[in-house]
């Protein structure tokens, strides 16, 4: 027996990951109604391992906003040091957006009162406040900002992805950053 076998729990969590960044690759090159089984097929599990991981496209949606929440929180916690923290968390955005623009289009379809989405929309409010009144403490940023002028902002950036590879995404979104800064900033 090789001393790299993953017990079952660890394989299972492996699955999931596995399944979680297929569904970000497929979801980005193929659109949110890319069927299923080429999440599948990327993830390298089988049909009965993806069911048992998520029993349909809507849970598996909710379970990437849940792992973009994780990394938002990790994020958050991390800049809350400096007094700028919020534009650094903006910044480092850019960097998730290739993958959150797979989710774009599951945006416009949800019910936005679905009590999952507002669970979600709750739990980024809270990460975001502390960084927010941090920055409207020390006069980095506009006293009336928001959480969800935050949201705002990532969706202006959403929209600056317009060129056709990462890197041009990625320098459009950055000079979106710039500008909203500038709007932002007291």
């Amino acid at each position: 027996m090789p001393i790299c076998m993953l017990t079952r729990q660890q394989q299972a969590a492996q699955n999931r990951e596995d399944l979680l960044k297929a569904a970000l690759i497929i979801f980005r090159h193929h659109g949110i109604r890319a069927p299923l089984q080429k999440i599948i097929d990327q993830a390298g599990v089988g049909r009965a391992t993806f069911y048992r991981n998520f029993k349909d496209r809507k849970e598996l949606v909710i379970a990437l906003l849940e792992f973009g929440l994780e990394r938002l929180e990790k994020n958050a916690n991390y800049f809350i040091q400096f007094e700028d923290g919020l534009f650094q968390l903006i910044r480092n955005y850019v960097n998730n957006l290739p993958q959150l623009t797979a989710l774009v289009d599951y945006w416009r379809v949800i019910d936005h009162h679905d009590p999952i989405l507002i669970e979600i929309y709750t739990r980024r409010d809270a990460i975001l406040q502390p960084l927010i009144d941090k920055a409207v403490q020390h006069k980095v940023c506009r006293a009336d900002l928001t959480p969800k002028d935050y949201a705002m902002i990532v969706g202006i950036l959403r929209s600056s992805f317009q060129g056709l590879t990462d890197d041009e995404q990625i320098k459009l979104a950055n000079r979106a950053v710039d500008l909203l800064i500038n709007g932002i900033k007291a």
